[in-house]
């Protein structure tokens, strides 16, 4: 089975490791240390900003590296003034830009857009925002605001507060945080918890442990008595038959996201979590630093601007020169050499399994097949190559053997990636020559 190739760009915080973060970090660094070292790096390149999407700091901090390069900018601020008013697809779209500029930046209200539009654009995309799925440079301008005051993650806590079920900066930010290694407070609000799928492959990818945890100040925030962290299993071994949930003494720090109204988010009960200055007296909070991707509600209020522990307004003054590393990482790869991150292919397009199931999935918007990825190897999962969704296989197939075998059986397990062949039913796989494998 040939996979498709990978996709060139920046596209989610999920391809990040801890080679590529540490050497990426060490080049913000350095740019922020030694700017006018980098004024005409880009000179004689395009940058094409596609905003489909309203947005403030991420498209005007991408301008501004772009400009702190010297790279020219062509931008589209409102999708609705371009042909894709008229029907013009996404891929369409990408190949012309691709003619007209050396990258890329898209936002897209649709998940998967960015991974759709480089595999026609012929030059890399960054995403700029996609959906509920993910919005990875956020993510490293979120992990660099930490970094700077801490140095590393291991031991560090981290909370995450508010809606995490439609909150596309608090999906890739737990991704960002679980490779760094830090500890993460899962504070959803009533009804705004993510689907357990991306939870699980969390879990999976980094040797984490899922926990309850106990705090006075929980049942306020999210009206349940207790919410969830994830940790490295190294840091608790230890304590692995202890029942009960943990305790925390302290959060190093909050990061607060509000209601996500544009993508379908509703708060369903209570008043939305956040903090004031009465609540960030606690002790749990002492030491803790504040952290929001803007715009921001009452989850925030103005009144802790002054308050030391603040990092908001930090996170938006460096957003340009993380954005100006990634320009260079794409485009100067001579003089920028940075480890690769971690490749996501895809498997075939043509499958049985069905259109994708999520009714926000760019594959249904553009009427095109969604291929898969695979996931895990006890139990595999297979997933929309675009959006992440889990996709509904139950048995899968092995090419070189041509035997088919329950999903979550040992047999399934031990089928190499490029060998693997997805099916909804027993019987569409012997339908297709597979011979039953048990």
């Amino acid at each position: 089975m040939e996979l498709l190739p990978v996709l060139d760009g920046i596209h989610s915080a999920e391809t990040f490791h801890p080679a590529f973060l540490d050497a990426f970090f060490e080049r913000v660094s350095q740019l922020e240390s030694h700017p006018e070292e980098f004024g005409d790096a880009l000179n004689g390149k395009v940058i094409a900003t596609v905003f489909e999407e309203p947005s403030t700091r991420t498209r005007l901090s991408f301008e501004v590296a772009a400009l702190r390069l010297g790279a020219g900018v062509i931008t589209v601020a409102d999708g609705g003034t371009t042909s894709r008013a008229k029907g013009e697809s996404l891929s369409d779209s990408a190949k012309v830009l691709g003619g007209y500029a050396d990258l890329l930046v898209w936002r897209h209200p649709r998940d998967g857009a960015s991974r759709l539009a480089a595999q026609s654009a012929g030059v890399p995309v960054v995403n700029g925002g996609d959906g509920r799925l993910g919005h990875p440079t956020q993510t490293l301008v979120d992990l660099y605001t930490m970094r700077k005051e801490w140095g590393r993650f291991e031991g560090k806590v981290v909370g995450i507060l508010g809606d995490l079920r439609h909150g596309r900066t608090a999906r890739s930010l737990t991704w960002g945080l679980a490779a760094s290694g830090a500890s993460i407070l899962l504070l959803p609000g009533p009804g705004l918890a993510w689907e357990g799928g991306l939870e699980e492959r969390i879990l999976s990818r980094f040797d984490y442990r899922r926990r309850p945890v106990s705090h006075a100040l929980i049942p306020g925030w999210t009206g349940a008595s207790e919410a969830w962290l994830l940790e490295p299993r190294s840091l608790i071994q230890g304590q692995l038959f202890q029942g009960g949930p943990s305790v925390i003494g302290q959060l190093d720090a909050l990061y607060l996201t509000r209601l996500q109204e544009e993508r379908g988010a509703r708060q369903e009960r209570g008043s939305y979590p956040g903090v004031d200055p009465a609540r960030m007296e606690d002790p749990l909070l002492s030491k803790c630093l504040l952290l929001h991707p803007l715009p921001r509600r009452g989850e925030l209020p103005d009144t802790l601007d002054r308050d030391p522990r603040m990092r908001c307004f930090e996170q938006a003054r460096l957003g340009p020169v993380v954005r100006q590393a990634i320009f260079l990482a794409l485009l100067r790869e001579d003089s920028w050499p940075l480890p690769a991150v971690t490749p996501m292919p895809a498997g075939e397009v043509e499958h049985g399994l069905g259109p994708c199931p999520n009714p926000n999935c760019i594959t249904l918007e553009e009427g095109i097949p969604s291929p898969w990825r695979v996931v895990g190897k006890r139990p595999r999962s297979f997933l929309c190559a675009f959006c992440d969704s889990a996709l509904p296989a139950e048995y899968v197939g092995c090419l070189s053997t041509r035997r088919v075998h329950p999903l979550h059986s040992a047999s399934a397990e031990k089928i190499r990636a490029e060998n693997l062949k997805p099916f909804l039913a027993r019987e569409q796989a012997e339908g297709a020559g597979f011979a039953w494998g048990g």
